[in-house]
């Protein structure tokens, strides 16, 4: 089967950890052969000083968080408020613990699921997220964001099928994502479905021109369909926008094996005979 080989959606999947904001993230580069290794959000980089602050601000948060929950141990907002502030020092490993805590207190939390997910996503445990992810979109209501990061996890699982499911889900809550168009398209065309890919990656492109990893999809598809010229043209335009090309490595071609100073091959009544006179003597 003809088909372009993806690089799964790392960058979608784990998004930014936090609850009051959500952020599309970039999409997968694509590469005819392997995946490429240059997948990641753009983002704009922060002050220090406020990096710094926010981190103050977070630390000093937590022992206020514990004398309250020395008052309310079954509050699980507030297990699921601290286990965010590990979370944003990046300690994932302590947030998971307080999810957890509240997930126990109250298994139909939805948010303590989706910060669970998010956080087991940063520590590379994709399967257990998309289970995480899964139980908040069972718990509802279901979200535009909560679909896309199942359809990324998914995807890096290797199941395209859910992946694309998923980002069909969350464009009937934001039709025109670009985001979420170039995620259905990523895995549609690592299933092969080439076509269907190439009409989300257009209309990704009449939705945003300056769109370079569009560009640099169409232009893997376009290859795969045999169209080389427009294949050309994407590729430049989206090294253009400044989207790095990735590198693909042909494999070396398969030599025959060669076995050096190797012993003539002996006909039936040569083997016969070095049998006999290499067996022991008999008495």
């Amino acid at each position: 089967m003809n088909k372009v080989f993806l690089t799964a959606m790392a960058a979608c999947f784990a998004f930014s950890n936090s609850s009051s904001a959500f952020a599309e993230s970039a999409p997968a580069k694509a590469a005819d052969v392997k995946p490429a290794d240059n997948g990641g959000m753009i983002v704009e980089e922060e002050p220090i000083a406020t990096i710094v602050s926010e981190k103050a601000d977070i630390e000093k948060r937590i022992p206020l968080i514990n004398e309250m929950l020395g008052r309310e141990p079954k509050n699980a907002k507030l297990f699921c408020e601290r286990g965010e502030c590990y979370a944003r020092l990046d300690d994932h490993a302590k947030a998971i613990e307080d999810y957890n805590q509240a997930i126990e207190i109250n298994a139909g939390m939805q948010e303590a699921h989706r910060l669970k997910g998010l956080s087991l996503a940063k520590l590379d445990k994709v399967a257990e997220a998309v289970s995480e992810y899964s139980e908040a979109i069972k718990i509802g209501p279901p979200s535009y964001e909560l679909f896309v990061r199942r359809a990324a996890g998914n995807g890096l699982l290797g199941d395209h099928k859910s992946a694309i499911v998923d980002a069909k889900d969350a464009l009937k809550l934001k039709p025109d994502s670009v985001e979420g168009l170039i995620l259905l398209a990523n895995h549609e065309a690592a299933l092969g479905q080439l076509q269907d890919s190439l009409t989300n990656l257009n209309k990704v492109i009449e939705l945003d021109m300056k769109k370079g990893e569009a560009f640099l999809l169409r232009g893997y598809v376009n290859k795969s369909l045999g169209k080389l010229k427009e294949s050309e043209a994407d590729l430049k335009m989206a090294q253009d926008l400044g989207v790095k090309l990735p590198e693909i490595k042909e494999a070396p071609p398969k030599e025959a094996a060669v076995v050096k100073d190797a012993a003539p091959v002996k006909n039936a009544a040569e083997v016969k005979d070095a049998a006999e006179k290499s067996a022991p003597a008999t008495k």
